[in-house]
């Protein structure tokens, strides 16, 4: 058995919601840098990759790119984007022409689960 070198999608369940993307690699260093606030609040970890090759993460942690990739050959033969929720599953995807970032924070705001953090906030704060 090959030990695996990096944490695979299960080890982000629950923990982080992940944008897995795989298109032009300068996307993600202008979307951190004008997002980095909005992307932290929604427990969101952005992994890229261009043409199939892993570029960076978001965070700090060694991926295993096999199960990322997979997600976004299994979704659509022209899928360049997907939305992965906390509990593991799809919730959006879509081509580098459908992509918006403020697209995919309405998505996650509009999450059961991102409804109850706010909520959460809301009430910590009272």
């Amino acid at each position: 058995m090959v030990p695996q070198t990096g944490k695979t999608l299960e080890d982000f369940r629950w923990k982080n919601r992940l944008l897995i993307i795989n298109f032009e690699n300068s996307i993600l260093d202008s979307i951190l840098e004008s997002s980095e606030k909005k992307i932290e609040e929604r427990k969101l970890l952005l992994v890229e990759f261009n043409k199939d090759e892993f570029i960076q993460t978001s965070g700090e942690d060694e991926i295993d790119s096999t199960g990322f990739l997979k997600v976004l050959s299994q979704t659509s033969s022209t899928t360049e984007w997907v939305l992965i929720g906390l509990d593991g599953g799809v919730k959006a995807s879509g081509t580098f022409q459908e992509f918006s970032m403020k697209q995919v924070f309405s998505l996650i705001d509009q999450m059961p689960m991102r409804q109850s953090e706010i909520q959460s906030r809301i009430e910590d704060n009272k």
